[in-house]
Parts: structure tokens; sequence; C-alpha cells
């Protein structure tokens, strides 16, 4: 068998995967006419597709599985090794490291809405969120929409980019600006800080075609 897949050695769950063959192959068989589930069709008019589990199995092996006696039999087929559970490793593993990073987007979208992030951070952020789903965040979360982005002092200017310049070892730009806002202690919103830090890179990068990188280059 493929090295990429990992047995489980676990009797319950061979168990189970068992009394699932043994429970297909006790109904009655079930046929689907091609493109249409669960209508019955004469032979004559469409061809067929069994969708019983046990359909590729052995004959002997359904005959015995689909007798009413063969519940009885479970400990000695299990004992005899006839029954193996493999999952295969690398397809899962890709599949869990996906949902992680989506819960992690949806993390760190509920940290910015919470922290009054503007839609067009977010939008620069997270590119699949939508004005609907932001609302219902902001609902959730009893949070106002942020309003008009504060204007620094040149002073403030000063604090705020020796803050960002300490969390450079951030690297992904989401948490480095959550990581901002707690060091200044929540004195300004996410979009006070957004707007601050994009209007310098605006100011010495002019052309708007290239906003989005010249932020992501500024703020590295």
């Amino acid at each position: 068998m493929d090295t990429a897949f990992l047995r489980l050695e676990s009797e319950a769950l061979e168990r189970i995967a068992l009394l699932e063959l043994i429970a297909c192959a006790c109904v009655t068989d079930r046929y689907i006419a091609t493109g249409i589930q669960d209508a019955e069709v004469s032979c004559e008019t469409a061809s067929r597709q069994r969708t019983s589990l046990t359909d590729r199995l052995p004959d002997g092996i359904r005959r015995v599985l689909g007798d009413a006696r063969s519940s009885a039999l479970a400990r000695d087929l299990l004992g005899a090794g006839a029954l193996r559970v493999f999952v295969d490793a690398d397809a899962l593993q890709r599949r869990c490291e996906l949902i992680e990073r989506q819960w992690r987007d949806q993390d760190l979208l509920r940290a910015f809405v919470e922290r009054q992030a503007s839609i067009p951070m977010i939008r620069r952020f997270f590119r699949t969120a939508t004005r609907a789903t932001i609302t219902q965040l902001r609902a959730e979360l009893n949070v106002l929409a942020p309003t008009k982005p504060r204007a620094l002092s040149r002073s403030g200017m000063d604090q705020l980019f020796d803050a960002w310049a300490r969390l450079k070892d951030i690297g992904d730009l989401r948490e480095r600006y959550l990581a901002l806002h707690e060091q200044c202690d929540g004195r300004w919103s996410l979009a006070t800080l957004f707007a601050a830090l994009d209007a310098d890179a605006g100011d010495r990068h002019p052309s708007s075609s290239h906003q989005e990188s010249d932020h992501v280059r500024h703020a590295t």
C-alpha cells in the first residue's frame, strides 16, 4: 500500500468499519440512474450504477456479510486482521492546515473589527471580507464603525514609527498592526494607525497604482 497511507491501529475503528460494511451488505442493493438520484428507471431506458459500499467486494464476502448471522462473526473477522483502517495522511494534513489558516484569518478579522479597523484596511488584508460580513461582526462584537482617522502630531508620528520599527520581526502585517495597537495602549484605532502609515507610504511613493506594494515595502 502507498506509504502516504497511515494505518490507525484501533480495534474500535475497525469494528465500526466492519459493522458499517455488514449494514450495507444487509440492505437491498440500491441503484441510481445516471444523473438522477433515487429515481426508479427501467434497465432498458437508463444505465445503472450501484451505490452500495460493498459493490466492489468479492461475491463470497458480500454473501457472508449480507447474511443475518454475520454480526455474530465480528470478533472472528477482526481477530483475523481482515479489517484495517488507513488514512491518507498527506491529504488529511493539507486539509487541516488549510482549515487552520482559515480559522486564523477569521480570528484576525474579528480582532481587526474589534479594534475599529476601517473598511479600506480590512479589504487590504482580507480580500474576501464583504461589507455585510464586517457589519455583522460589528453587531456581534458591539463595536461601532470607526470615525474619521485622527491626524497625528509630528511627535505622535515619530512615536508611531519608532514603535512600528520595533515590530519589524513580525512577518504577518496583520499581526504587526495588532501588536502596534497594543503597544500604543489602544489610544488610536486601527483605522488611525493604518491611515498614518499608509499616508506616509503614499507621500514617499505618489503613484496610486502601486499604493499597496508601497505600503508593504514601507511596513517592512
